[in-house]
C-alpha cells in the first residue's frame, strides 16, 4: 500500500506500526440489500447494530477478530475490525480498530490470514468501493 506524501509515494505494510492508522472508507453504507456482497469465508455478513454489519475474518478457541462495516461520526462507513469474546450462549464484540491495526493484529496471530484478509480489504478498494486514508 502506497500514501502520497510530498508528491513522494511512501510505503506501509501490513505487520508495522505505520500501518495501524490506515483506514479503508466506503464508497457507501452496508444494508439488507448489500451486505451479502461482504460475506468472508462462507460466514454470512450479519447486522449487529444500527449501522454496524459484522463478519468473522478469523476465530479460533483464544482469539476472534470480526471485520465490522459501520457508519461512524462523519456519517461515512468504512471497514474496522473489533476483537471478539464468544463463550456459550455469549457473544461480545470489543472496541472497534481501524482496518490497518486490526489486519496488524490478526498479522501477529496468523501471518498468512492476515495476508489473505488484507486480499479481501484490497479486493474491495480495488473495485472501487473505498479508498485507503491515513487516520490520526
Amino acid at each position: 500500500m502506497t500514501e502520497e506524501n510530498n508528491n513522494q509515494d511512501v510505503e506501509i505494510t501490513l505487520g508495522e506500526p505505520r500501518f495501524n492508522t490506515m483506514l479503508l472508507q466506503l464508497n457507501h453504507g452496508i444494508d439488507a440489500e448489500n451486505a451479502s456482497e461482504y460475506n468472508f469465508m462462507g460466514n454470512t455478513t450479519q447486522e449487529v447494530g444500527e449501522n454496524v454489519w459484522a463478519v468473522p475474518a478469523f476465530l479460533s478457541d483464544d482469539y476472534n477478530l470480526f471485520f465490522l462495516y459501520t457508519a461512524i461520526d462523519t456519517e461515512e462507513w468504512v471497514v474496522a475490525f473489533s476483537k471478539a469474546k464468544i463463550g456459550e450462549g455469549q457473544f461480545e464484540l470489543g472496541t472497534p480498530m481501524t482496518t490497518g491495526e486490526g489486519l496488524n493484529q490478526l498479522f501477529e496471530h496468523d501471518k498468512d490470514r492476515a495476508k489473505m484478509v488484507m486480499g479481501f480489504v484490497n479486493d474491495m478498494a480495488k473495485a472501487g468501493e473505498g479508498v485507503w486514508r491515513m487516520v490520526e
